[in-house]
């Protein structure tokens, strides 16, 4: 079954069809909120509203409009999780209050930006891409891969191999390397 006879069902009443979406893009939600750091808040705080925003998308989507589901699920979710920045920036929300986005979603300048930032950021995303490259096994290249795109521990356990404790293990080895190369 795809996506719009999916929303059909949920909007005739099955609310097992909602719940299969939500599963299906579980993985995007995970991998857009991946791309924020909220200080002073969870991770998965982000990953909350970026669900919220899923099922935004699931209630008002125009079944006979132009878009595809994945894209306009995408905008909902991006959407939602920068409304939420932005009510931390005025303050409503101390733990959202001094958020950035680790990389910009579509492209956009980042407000409060100048050049120089922007071009000291690019900077030093590639010495971070360099050090990976560099200091990091194919397989922890690989795994850090699939962990961005969105990929849970179970996922990422099959596709080496392994235990979800390896996995676990394995990122918390890859944080160690970051943090001692960013000191």
């Amino acid at each position: 079954m795809n996506e719009v006879e999916l929303i059909q069902r949920f909007r005739g009443g099955d609310k097992q069809a909602a719940e299969i979406l939500m599963e299906e893009y579980k993985g995007a939600v995970n991998r857009l909120a991946r791309a924020f750091y909220i200080k002073g808040a969870d991770r998965d705080d982000v990953v909350q509203e970026g669900m919220i925003g899923l099922y935004n998308a699931i209630v008002t989507y125009d079944l006979d409009g132009s878009a595809a589901f994945t894209t306009y699920a995408t905008e909902c979710i991006k959407n939602r999780i920068l409304d939420c920045i932005r009510s931390g920036n005025r303050l409503k929300n101390k733990a959202l209050s001094d958020s950035l986005p680790i990389s910009s979603l579509d492209d956009t300048k980042v407000s409060g930006q100048s050049p120089e930032d922007i071009a000291i950021s690019a900077e030093e995303i590639d010495t971070l891409r360099t050090f990976i490259c560099e200091n990091f096994s194919e397989t922890e290249s690989k795994l850090l891969d699939m962990y961005y795109e969105g990929c849970s521990y179970a996922e990422i356990a099959d596709a080496l191999g392994k235990n979800t404790k390896y996995v676990d293990n394995a990122l918390q080895r890859i944080r160690k390397k970051i943090k001692a190369n960013l000191r």
